[in-house]
C-alpha cells in the first residue's frame, strides 16, 4: 500500500475528512464479495443503514460505532461485524488501519 492517498467514499459526513486508501486484494466480477486493506484519517459519518455486511480486524488506530442501543470502541487486533442495514455512527478520533471483507 505504497500508493497516496485519495479522498474516500462515505456516508453521511458528520466531522473531519476521510482521507486514505481502499486496496482491495480480491472482488468478485459481481461485487459481491471483497476483501483488502483500508487505511483513512479521523472522520465521522452517520450510515442511515450500512449498505453490506462487512467483517473487520482493525490493524492499528480505533474505531466507536454507536446506534440502536449499541456502543462500543474497538482497537488494534480487535475484530468486529457490522450487518447490512444497522443504522449508526462511526466515529474515528485518529488514523485507523483496518483489513476487512464484505459480503454485498
Amino acid at each position: 500500500m505504497d500508493q497516496p492517498d485519495q479522498p474516500l467514499e462515505h456516508a453521511e459526513l458528520l466531522k473531519g475528512v476521510p482521507f486514505g486508501l481502499d486496496h482491495a486484494y480480491f472482488e468478485r466480477p459481481d461485487g459481491r464479495l471483497k476483501t483488502g486493506i483500508w487505511r483513512c484519517t479521523a472522520y465521522s459519518e452517520r450510515y442511515d443503514g450500512y449498505p453490506a455486511d462487512e467483517f473487520m480486524v482493525v490493524l492499528d488506530g480505533e474505531v466507536t460505532i454507536e446506534g440502536e442501543g449499541f456502543k462500543d470502541t474497538y482497537r488494534k487486533g480487535d475484530c468486529f461485524f457490522v450487518p447490512k442495514g444497522f443504522n449508526c455512527t462511526w466515529t474515528q478520533p485518529g488514523p485507523m488501519l483496518k483489513f476487512y471483507v464484505i459480503i454485498g
